[in-house]
């Protein structure tokens, strides 16, 4: 088997986006892959937007980062979250308008440690995780821009919301505008 190129070089920095949905996970295990076999850098990138958070969001928030969410919530003095009392995360949720910030700040770097350590245990040597908020699009195309990047890996369908499908998909914008390599992952 011939050598991975792109832009005439052996891809050395590869991009991942990740949001949680299947097709993401199964573009952070691609990108393992690959980067793996060529010894090549992984970046994998959460993007965190500001829309109002999904039921989904709530659950797993709730389920698996309440700890998280807590001690962000506490250090950010949104609000005293100990005067919430036992009942959990749930109360955070409706308080205060930042909250969705700090929500999805925490499930995004619940999600970038184990896309992290889903690429170690796939022998990738040289990981970095980056947090970013904003457009997705074009937070991925700015980081694989400044980071020099010659492979953006994406899943072909994320967790976006119904606006998303009217105005594109993150996946489709970045492979149109993008001066890379771009594989979607379905």
């Amino acid at each position: 088997m011939g050598e991975f190129q792109s832009e005439g070089s052996v891809v050395k920095t590869i991009l991942v986006a990740i949001d949680g949905s299947d097709h993401a996970n199964r573009a952070v295990e691609l990108a393992a892959d690959i980067a793996a076999k060529y010894e090549a850098k992984l970046l994998l990138l959460h993007v965190v937007d500001n829309r109002p958070l999904s039921d989904d969001e709530k659950r797993l928030a709730e389920a698996e980062y309440a700890n998280r969410i807590e001690s962000r919530a506490m250090a950010s003095d949104v609000m005293n979250v100990r005067s919430l009392g036992p009942r959990g995360v749930n109360p955070i949720f409706e308080h205060h308008a930042e909250t969705g910030l700090i929500i999805r700040t925490a499930l995004g770097e619940g999600m970038l440690d184990a896309a992290r350590r889903d690429a170690a245990d796939k022998g990738v040597s040289e990981v970095e995780t980056i947090l970013e908020n904003g457009d997705p699009a074009k937070a991925i195309l700015d980081i694989a821009e400044r980071r020099k990047a010659n492979l953006i890996v994406i899943g072909s369908r994320g967790q976006s919301n119904v606006k998303a499908l009217f105005l594109g998909s993150v996946s489709h914008k970045v492979a149109n505008l993008s001066d890379i390599n771009v594989i979607t992952v379905k």
